[in-house]
Order: structure tokens, then sequence, then C-alpha cells
């Protein structure tokens, strides 16, 4: 049994004031025997009533409400330590009742089942599944979301057989979007002995989506179709020699508000790199290519030619210094564009050094240069000279407590034909530190920023990407035992749309950052949580207070 005070501010909203109650019975058993069949099941009642709102805009609205849900879940697992086992569940939630960290209070319905089967000489499994999620909410109406899977894999000596498949679709109710994925993919793979392997792929995705965008529907279909095979082959496992070769088909019908459009593409291609010395390799390739797009049909193939030498690591006082030289050539040809040839060559060199800063802890430093030459029949010379630079820290002072922290930069400069400039910088810091006996900390962050520029578009300043947590917790808060605080950060720039691409796991809304606190304490069966968050959802600064008190009975 539980009861639960909340205050919940929503960015140009007046606060909200909930105080939930909320109880839950619990239970497991079997039928005839555990090795037959698990059972499981869970039932709550929850009753909400909300006061606030009305003076924050005109889409505030004024609440004076009271409510009830039904919340539960149930499993079913029959023959679960067999090669078949069947898993089927059901399970209904409450972001109210649960404390999940959403803009809108949302009901998610869920239910699934799986069947697998696993030979008895284990060398082939089967397996198929469903899922459906159905997320309903006032400010939202209803989104569903339904998943079908399919999966075969097979061993039969030197052959390995891979077959999967999938469809999903989601549909919303209150904008009227709706899309629909299908996938089919196969792999073959053929390795009689480790000198020869050839894979073969082959794959099916369709796609139509329904959008809606600033009040105008967006409608886009597609199919893409390819299949390719690739192998590789060398004499003896001493041999200089590494032939390689395959072939791809691809083909492609798009849709987008009416207007279609579709391309086939047939490829072959062969290629050998051969080890003149320990640090010397020689490489020849040829590609052929039909294309055949709307009002288009060409037939391309290109020869290359390439030598690379890489010279042996040298000591200069405490760094490493290493070098490589490439040179290349290239003809093409084109039934629709004629010739074209182009030559080019790069020089690079590379410092390394390790840096004991402590018995515990370690840096090492990087940095490498290199210059391009091209020139082109085609669009005449180009040069690009690229610098890169990074720092690596390194620590573990104690088994409990481990460090890694890594910045890096790079700028790469081009001249001539296509001038560009793209600079690149990256920072990471992962760990974790036992502070004393009762706290601990971690953290896992990653942030980059790249700024790429032309003449006709100049510098406009990085776009940066932050992604990561910050964690911290102590099991005995104030030094009163049973206390624990708990504080966690939260960071993700990059948000996808996952529900549209049919994952039932995915939320509706999209957390950018969140700030967590809370401290738990436990008196027996007694659970007291005191918790307050900051986060951005949608776009807007969300706020939450509450006091939770929970019961625990029984030994479930």
């Amino acid at each position: 049994m539980t009861t639960e005070a909340r205050a919940h501010k929503v960015a140009d909203q007046s606060p909200r004031f909930q105080l939930l109650e909320y109880s839950t019975i619990r239970g497991a058993s079997y039928i005839y025997q555990p090795w037959f069949a698990q059972i499981g099941a869970s039932l709550g009642l929850l009753t909400a009533r909300e006061r606030g709102g009305g003076g924050g805009g005109p889409n505030d609205r004024s609440l004076d409400s009271s409510s009830a849900a039904i919340t539960g879940a149930g499993t079913l697992a029959l023959f679960p330590v067999s090669r078949f086992p069947f898993n089927a569940y059901y399970e209904r939630s409450d972001t109210r009742a649960n404390g999940e960290l959403v803009q809108n209070d949302t009901v998610n319905t869920r239910f699934g089942a799986r069947q697998s089967y696993t030979a008895a000489d284990a060398q082939s499994s089967y397996s198929g599944s469903f899922d459906r999620s159905t997320l309903t909410s006032p400010s939202f109406g209803r989104d569903t979301v339904n998943a079908l899977a399919l999966n075969a894999n097979r061993l039969y000596g030197s052959h390995v057989f891979d077959l999967a498949g999938g469809y999903t679709n989601n549909r919303r109710s209150n904008t009227g979007e709706s899309t629909q994925l299908k996938r089919l993919y196969g792999r073959h793979r053929y390795s009689p002995d480790p000198n020869l392997s050839v894979e073969t792929l082959g794959s099916y995705t369709a796609s139509d989506f329904h959008l809606v965008s600033a009040g105008a529907s967006h409608d886009n279909r597609a199919n893409f179709t390819q299949a390719s095979t690739f192998g590789t082959w060398r004499p003896d496992d001493d041999s200089p020699l590494l032939v390689t070769g395959g072939g791809r088909f691809f083909q492609s019908t798009t849709e987008n508000n009416g207007v279609g459009s579709d391309a086939r593409t047939l490829t072959g291609s062969a290629a050998a790199t051969y080890a003149l010395t320990r640090n010397t390799t020689i490489g020849a390739s040829g590609v052929v290519t039909q294309v055949d797009a709307s009002q288009t049909n060409d037939l391309l193939t290109a020869q290359t030619g390439s030598i690379t030498h890489i010279g042996d690591p040298r000591q200069l006082g405490g760094f490493i210094y290493t070098w490589n030289v490439s040179a290349n050539a290239a003809n093409q040809t084109s039934t629709l564009h004629g010739g074209r040839r182009n030559v080019g060559g790069q020089l690079g060199h590379n410092v390394t050094r390790d840096f004991a800063v402590t018995q515990s802890s370690a840096l090492t430093f990087a940095a490498g240069q290199s210059v391009n030459n091209t020139y082109d029949t085609v669009t005449a010379r180009s040069t690009a000279l690229s610098h890169n630079a990074s720092l690596t820290w390194r620590l573990m002072p104690t088994a409990n407590t481990t460090g890694f922290l890594s910045v890096l930069g790079a700028d790469s400069r081009t001249y001539g034909h296509n001038a560009n400039r793209f600079q690149l910088f990256n920072a990471q810091a992962t760990g974790q530190v036992q502070l004393n006996r009762y706290s601990f900390a971690a953290a896992n962050l990653t942030a980059q920023a790249v700024q790429q520029t032309t003449p006709e578009s100049p510098p406009s300043g990085f776009d940066w990407v932050v992604n990561g947590s910050v964690s911290y917790q102590h099991v005995r808060a104030f030094g009163v035992p049973r206390l624990r605080y708990f504080a966690q950060y939260n960071i993700n720039d990059t948000q996808y749309s996952t529900r549209l691409q049919g994952d039932v796991n995915a939320t509706r809304e999209q957390v950018s950052q969140s700030f967590e606190q809370r401290f738990d304490y436990n008196i027996g069966r007694i659970e007291i949580r005191l918790s307050t968050r900051l986060a951005d959802i949608d776009g807007k600064r969300n706020g939450l207070v509450y006091l939770r008190v929970a019961r625990q009975f029984g030994q479930f």
C-alpha cells in the first residue's frame, strides 16, 4: 500500500497538486509442476485527487477532480526450461503509480508472446514474437505500436544461415499519423577453411509514413531491395597475396506526396593486395557498375592501383614516431560522361608518448599530420591538410575507483576543388569513484562539437551534442543509518521519435535533460521516499516534487 503527495509544474502552466493512493497484490505459482507451467500476476488499484492549474494561460485548464485506475500484470511460461519455451505477458501501468518522469499522465497497456525452439543437436534455432504497446493520455489520445518479429538460425558444416523478418506499425489518434515498416533479412556464410570465406547478404525493407507537420500531411513510401556477396581468399597462411571480390544488386522505389522515382544498380568488383615487404604493400582493383535510374542508363567502370609504405616506429626522446606514404592512380569510364583519370599521393606522420603520472595513473599523448594531393582530369587539383591531437588520462587508484578522460581535436582544410574546412572537438569522461565506505559517484559523459565551412557558407559556430549521465549516492546520509541519498543528471541532445520506427519500449515524450534528487528511508517494511525532479520534456521545463510512503506485506 502506497500513499504519495506530489506537486507538478510545467512551463507556462500553474502548479498541479496530486494526492495518490494505490495498492498492489502480487503472487506467483506453477501449474502441475514448475517445469510444466509458471504463472505470475499482480493487481493494483490507484485513486487520485488533483487540483490546480487555470492561471498559466489559455491552454492551462483548471483542475479539481478525482479519478481511479486499475493496473496489473500477468505472465505465463510454458515449458520454461525446455528447448521450446513459450512466454506470454500482459501489463497495464500508470505513470502516476510508477513515478515515471513525463509531462502528461499516461496509461501504458502492453501484451505480447514469444515462442522459441532449439533443435536437439543445437545446430538450429527458431523464434517468433509479437508485442503491442498502447499509450493513452488525455493530451494526445492513443498511440499504439505493434511489432512482429521472426528469426531462424542454422549451422550446417561450413555453412551458416540466418533469416530474420519483422513488421511494425504505429498509429496516433490525435494527429492521424501512421507508419508501417517491413523488414526481411537473410545471410549465408561459407568458410571451409580459414583462408577462404564467402558471405552473401540479402534484405528487403518497405516503409509507409503518413506524418503531419505544421498542419500539413506528408506521405512517403519507399521500398529497398538489395543482395550482395563478398569473398576473400589467401593461398596459405603465410602468403603475401590477398584476393577479394564480390557483387551487389540494389533496387529502390520511392514516392513522396505522389511523386515517385526508382533506381537500379548492378555492381561487380575484384581486388588484390600483395605485400612486397613487411612495410610495403601494392594493390589493384576493378569495378563495373550498371546504373538504371529514372530516365538514366549508364555503364561505369573504374580501375585503381596503389602502393603504401609504413615506416618502422622510431624512438625520438620519449616519443614514438611513425610515418607513412602512399600513392594511387585511377581510371574511370562512363557511357554518358566519358572518361576520367586521377592520380594522388599522401604523406603522414604521427607521434605518441605515455607519461606515468603516478603508480596508478597514466597519460597518453598522440598527434598526427597528413597532406593529400590529388589531380583529376575533371576537377583539376585538390590539396587537403589534416591535423589531429589527443590526450588520454587513465587512472585506477583502488579496485573500486577507475577513471578515463580523453580530449581529441581535429582540423582538416581542403584547397582547390571542393574547398572546405572541417573541425572536430570530442571529449569523453567515464569512471566510478568510491569516495568512502558510504558514498559512490559515477560519470559517463560525451561532448562533441563539429563545424564545417565552405566559401559559400562562412563559419556559423560549432554544433554541439552532449550525451551521458552523472550520479552520486550515499547509503548513510547525514550519518543516519538506512537513510540513502541519490542524485543523477542525464542529458541527451540526440533525440529520436522511435515509436514511429516501431519501438514498443519507447516513450511518447522525449526527455532531453533531467536532474533528480531523492532520499530513501526504510523502517522495517515501511519505505519512505522524498524526491525532486527537474527536466526538459519536449522542449518544456518540468518540475516535480513528491513524497511517497509505502508498506509491504507478505513474503513475495
